[in-house]
């Protein structure tokens, strides 16, 4: 199997065309300001050189981040470009998992090993991993001060050793064990170090890690590789703490009132909201960023377990977090209200609400046919008080 493998995701961008395990070609340039000029012409330079095309590929093969947020986004509408006009098989692969791969043929099944990638003020991305019969399997992934790190990363040591005896110490991989390296190896006994070339991010481990998901099935199309954004950026953050949630008033229902079904959605109905709003067994919230209502949600509580009735974001203001701040706050209600599970139903073509959800590890239970509008099935998920 021939497979095209993008790494953009770091200062490297990297290019590199495997036949299996075999390299055919590993193309690469350092200077992380230039990825959008320079990614295409090093693709067309590994074809030439290989003698191969875009229609010789089995496999796309793609880092998704954490990492650089232009650099993601770039590898990643690549990789979406060339698999819609092929319909070649996509995988993403995590910029942490990418560096395990980097060392994995020198630590077997022997060591942990713990991928950090410099998050820039003191914070590191985090994945611990080990190799088991050639699959690696994920301890924990996570992004943190490098203090809370450290203490994470001696909790799972000790306790995967109990469970694998076979693994002794902690091979550590990427640029910030450059960074902090006396630091760690004040903290670890028993650490050691990937090479200066193993911590660079590397299109042949994209694609060797992308070869172990596609053969255990773990691959689709365009529309399966998403940028994993462990921190958002900047700009981001500064925007959601403008968000402000709060309780509902009726004051604020006639508010949205006028223009309701035009700024949220049709689905929704203002009586009904009104009603459900006036009912004591339950609990609504609004969003606001300034003083305008930009999305409100609501549960209701039965026995000991609460439904959620709605979540909705005006139409222009969809896709900035404010659903999953919302959702935050339907959470906690429910833990304060005392209920052992929650649970809601969610139109199966509504890929972002579903999404959401299992981000929050909702699990799915159910379906109820023709549940909207005598058409769409509704999903139905739960989530249990052990996972709040």
């Amino acid at each position: 199997m021939k497979i095209l493998a993008i790494d953009t995701s770091s200062k490297r961008c990297s290019v590199a065309i495997l036949e299996d395990s075999n390299i055919l070609i590993n193309l690469y340039n350092d200077d992380e300001k230039t990825h959008s000029v320079k990614l295409m012409p090093m693709v067309e330079e590994a074809f030439q050189k290989t003698n191969l095309t875009l229609e010789d590929i089995q496999l796309l093969a793609c880092c998704v981040g954490p990492g650089s947020f232009t650099g993601v986004r770039i590898g990643i509408a690549t990789i979406k470009a060339f698999a819609d006009v092929t319909n070649i098989p996509v995988v993403g692969i995590s910029s942490l998992e990418s560096l395990a791969y980097n060392v994995k043929e020198k630590v077997a099944s022997s060591s942990l090993i713990c991928s950090l990638i410099d998050a820039k003020n003191e914070n590191v991305y985090c994945g611990l991993y080990y190799f088991e019969n050639n699959t690696c399997n994920t301890v924990a992934i996570l992004t943190e001060s490098l203090d809370v790190i450290i203490f994470v990363i001696q909790e799972k040591f000790e306790a995967i050793k109990k469970l694998n005896p076979n693994i002794q110490d902690i091979i550590f991989v990427g640029d910030a064990c450059q960074v902090y390296q006396n630091t760690l190896s004040s903290s670890f006994a028993n650490a050691k170090f990937a090479t200066e070339e193993e911590n660079m991010q590397s299109g042949i481990s994209v694609a060797k890690a992308g070869l172990r998901k596609y053969q255990d099935g773990e691959y689709g199309d365009s529309s399966s590789i998403l940028p994993i954004y462990l921190r958002k950026s900047q700009a981001e953050r500064a925007f959601e703490e403008k968000i402000k949630i709060m309780d509902m008033t009726m004051e604020g229902i006639e508010t949205i009132a006028p223009n309701f079904q035009t700024e949220f959605d049709e689905f929704w109905n203002i009586n009904n909201l009104r009603n459900d709003f006036a009912n004591p067994n339950s609990k609504y919230f609004v969003a606001k960023i300034d003083d305008e209502i930009v999305g409100f949600a609501g549960i209701l509580k039965i026995c000991d377990e609460a439904n959620i009735m709605n979540i909705a974001t005006k139409v222009s203001k969809r896709h900035l977090g404010i659903g999953t701040k919302l959702l935050e706050a339907l959470i906690s209600s429910a833990k304060e209200m005392g209920c052992t599970s929650i649970t809601l139903e969610v139109n199966d073509h509504n890929t972002v609400a579903i999404n959401l959800y299992e981000k929050f590890n909702f699990k799915r239970i159910g379906i109820r046919k023709k549940y909207y509008n005598n058409t769409d099935d509704a999903i139905i998920m739960t989530l249990n008080e052990d996972r709040h």
